[in-house]
């Protein structure tokens, strides 16, 4: 978030490594009609902790066994942990797309020519059109080209470092996304002369189609959970571009707010909804950072941050709820430490306050673990802490309108009012002014991405928790408020 009166700050408290790497993108250089992941930040070195075997060092050469249903491995390959799931799963993407093309599309269905894994010690090359696949085309990333009617991954480095910080099931994921780009190829979408961050979207909407077409037990070769479906959500966050860059850059694949909901869209409405992402695209909210926002990456300062949300929060809510003739008086803002005291707050328990942020009804407050919103700011921005602030505030609306909703459907309606409260201060496009003259402080680029991650962090691990609303549910409903402003969070009191 910026302030609209002053624009000259710089950050003194750095932000430290985040919960999620951030990835630049890159493409393929075999030709224009080819989709790229983008690039992630991975290691071919397996850790020591736990979960540090994901990778092996068993090198499989002349006469190995290591013999892909569908993936070529070459020879040479050091045998990873995720290769039978990663074969499975490029079987199963086959299979999916000779059932769902012709029903979408109407036309029949041609599996890829050929899936590649990469490393620097393959001598039989990747056959393209115009000749053999170095490794350094692919290293850091994954890509199919027509040139070839193949798919290439890098097997060194981009899939061992998303097994070792998502789990195998992200590897999956990333199969599904290039997929996808086969199927546009086939499809003619490379010949639309459409920007990437189109292609890319599209791409993702497919991958979340795919995905859920596992999660619901359909698939024969796989089966996925809830934290398998999370780990498809935090891919999507891994391969965002870098906040504040411009989306319509030819390398651009698109935010994590983005992302997110294009995959999330697959995943809820399937396969024909991803086919018109062409003429019907998801809505998407671009935004880029000033010069200014530049040095401070979009953040205010922390205290200024505390001081200016609760006003621009009541500048949005005191008049929405005094048109609706709902007497409201709003909520001040209340830290405590993090291992108490914790102040008087309807009765609630100890874990109830710590690592939380809370609205108290019996002193009409809204108190926040001041430990916890530290770190949610150093390591994600100031939207990050300012998410659960605005959610706490949205649990005094509902009181005031007496929503009578209570557990997950509560939790997830605050959600989407932080959303609705979001569009209000949204810039004018061309402008750093918000939407509302009114407000003091305007959305940044790069904010509702740090939304996303948060909500990831917060969310319940499985759909059955039933008190947070899982990852998938958070984002949905935020990104409802983002989109439909408060008409789409009225629609779930319905």
């Amino acid at each position: 978030m910026i302030c609209r009166t002053e624009r000259s700050r710089v950050l003194t408290t750095a932000a430290i490594a985040v919960a999620l790497a951030l990835a630049t993108s890159c493409g393929s250089d075999k030709d224009s009609d080819s989709g790229t992941l983008g690039t992630i930040d991975g290691s071919s070195e397996t850790s020591d902790d736990e979960g540090g075997d994901e990778g092996g060092d068993d090198t499989v050469g002349n006469g190995s066994n290591l013999q892909g249903a569908i993936i070529d491995f070459g020879e040479g390959k050091t045998e990873q942990s995720y290769d039978e799931l990663l074969d499975s799963a490029f079987v199963d993407i086959t299979q999916f797309w000779a059932d769902q093309f012709p029903a979408v599309y109407g036309e029949d269905f041609e599996p890829v020519s050929g899936i590649y894994a990469h490393y620097p010690e393959r001598e039989d090359l990747p056959p393209a059109c115009d000749g053999p696949v170095p490794y350094s085309e692919v290293e850091g990333n994954a890509f199919f080209t027509s040139c070839g009617d193949i798919i290439v991954y890098d097997d060194a480095a981009l899939l061992p470092g998303l097994v070792d910080k998502l789990g195998v099931a992200a590897v999956a994921v990333v199969a599904a996304h290039e997929y996808g780009h086969a199927i546009q190829q086939r499809a003619g979408v490379f010949n639309l002369g459409l920007p990437t961050v189109d292609i890319e979207q599209q791409a993702d909407c497919f991958a979340g189609a795919w995905t859920a077409h596992v999660a619901r037990g359909e698939s024969e070769q796989l089966a996925f959970g809830d934290e398998d479906v999370k780990s498809g959500l935090v891919a999507m966050i891994e391969i965002r571009d870098t906040p504040g860059s411009d989306v319509f850059d030819p390398a651009g694949h698109g935010t994590a707010f983005d992302r997110v909901g294009a995959f999330q869209e697959g995943f809820i409405e399937g396969v024909e909804r991803c086919s018109r992402f062409i003429e019907e695209p998801n809505p998407r909210v671009d935004l880029v950072f000033s010069p200014d926002e530049l040095e401070t990456s979009g953040n205010l300062l922390f205290g200024d941050a505390v001081s200016l949300l609760p006003p621009s929060l009541d500048t949005f809510w005191v008049p929405v709820l005094e048109q609706n003739g709902t007497e409201f008086t709003p909520p001040t803002l209340e830290g405590y430490p993090t291992d108490g005291p914790y102040p008087e707050c309807d009765g609630r328990a100890e874990e109830e306050m710590k690592g939380h942020a809370v609205f108290c009804a019996d002193t009409n407050t809204v108190a926040i673990d001041e430990q916890f919103a530290g770190n949610l700011y150093n390591q994600l921005g100031d939207l990050s802490f300012g998410y659960p602030i605005a959610a706490a505030y949205g649990d005094a609306v509902q009181t005031a309108l007496g929503t009578g909703l209570e557990g997950e459907p509560r939790v997830l309606l605050n959600d989407c009012l932080v959303g609705a409260w979001l569009v209000d201060i949204v810039p004018i496009p061309g402008t750093e002014e918000a939407s509302n003259p009114e407000q003091k402080i305007v959305l940044s680029a790069g904010d509702l991405d740090e939304v996303v991650v948060t909500a990831v962090i917060l969310g319940d691990d499985a759909s059955n928790t039933d008190v947070n609303g899982t990852a998938f549910e958070k984002i949905d409903a935020f990104r409802s408020g983002v989109l439909g402003g408060l008409p789409a969070c009225e629609s779930r009191l319905r």
